[in-house]
């Protein structure tokens, strides 16, 4: 996140420069990784001259479960928190697409450590950072992507579903690896075998002109962009995607794949182990997805004008 440090931070319930943003060493957060998080985006439209936060209350929601598993109670309600994004991004003034954090943490307190994790023994408190992120590239040329040999971690052992920042060292392992194996990114395989995700995204192939998906119960994160490119997917082509476990040598000889999540967006996938996905360019069904997630995302679809929080007061033509 050091591409940020130049914006403004919203810091328990206040607005502070990006030096002031400080956290204790004595924190858990900091000693044990213990928070959990959202990643969010919010896309400009100049068009309309407003920027809107894509899908907030549906991050929120899973914000909260993710409390919830981790035994975690926030100072601030649901509605705070929606007030403290838009507070922020008016903060710092944003007109670009902005890719940001919304981070609960554990702070002081307890003397038993990992043990103190009792709501009743220990503060809480929450954050927001990010800024400007435009389109990279590989938008358009696609990634080239590794199996992994690392494993995605278990939902008996770190349950994936939980946006914890802690379980991204399984993430972090698996990109270290592909990026020195000469890869963009890795793809995990759960403890079966069966393709998990990408270390940062949602991971989806077209075969036969179907889209095809690992269920959520195959050791996946919950992904709001997963259920909103599914969503795309059954409005465009009349039918649900498929959602079935995916075996990794599927990946070899399928039409398209593609990744999803809010830092990645809509991504093409060109090859897999040094092997050609498709024709070695981004595919029809993923381009077509890639198209109405921006528009959608964008405020251009009015199909999905209830997914959008507009930040500024703008008075918009009926």
């Amino acid at each position: 996140m050091a591409r940020y440090t130049h914006f403004k931070v919203w810091l328990d319930g206040k607005i502070v420069d990006p030096e002031d943003a400080k956290l204790s060493v004595f924190t858990l957060t900091v000693l044990r990784g213990a928070n959990v998080y959202e990643g969010l985006r919010a896309y400009w439209n100049p068009a309309k001259k407003n920027l809107y936060v894509w899908k907030l209350d549906e991050h929120l929601k899973r914000l909260r479960d993710s409390m919830k598993v981790m035994r975690m109670q926030l100072p601030y309600s649901i509605d705070d928190l929606r007030a403290a994004v838009v507070e922020w991004l008016r903060a710092n003034d944003f007109h670009d697409d902005v890719h940001f954090r919304l981070v609960a943490y554990f702070g002081d307190g307890g003397s038993g450590g990992v043990k103190s994790y009792r709501p009743d023994e220990i503060d809480t408190g929450a954050f927001i950072l990010g800024g400007p992120r435009p389109h990279d590239d590989k938008l358009e040329r696609g990634l080239k992507m590794g199996v992994a040999t690392w494993r995605r971690i278990a939902d008996d052992v770190v349950p994936a579903r939980v946006k914890a920042g802690a379980n991204y060292q399984n993430n972090r392992l698996a990109a270290v690896e592909a990026r020195e194996n000469g890869f963009d990114d890795a793809i995990l395989l759960t403890q079966g075998g069966k393709v998990a995700e990408a270390t940062g995204a949602a991971v989806m192939m077209v075969r036969d002109g179907h889209l095809v998906v690992p269920p959520v119960t195959d050791g996946v994160l919950e992904s709001i962009t997963r259920r909103s490119v599914l969503e795309l997917y059954a409005r465009q082509y009349g039918r649900p995607a498929v959602e079935r476990s995916i075996d990794r040598t599927e990946l070899y000889v399928c039409d398209e794949i593609l990744i999803a999540g809010s830092a990645e967006e809509v991504t093409p996938v060109v090859a897999v182990d040094r092997m050609t996905v498709g024709d070695g360019t981004p595919g029809p069904i993923t381009k077509t997805l890639q198209r109405l997630f921006f528009a959608a995302a964008r405020g251009d679809d009015p199909t999905f004008a209830t997914s959008l929080t507009p930040v500024y007061d703008v008075k918009e033509a009926p």
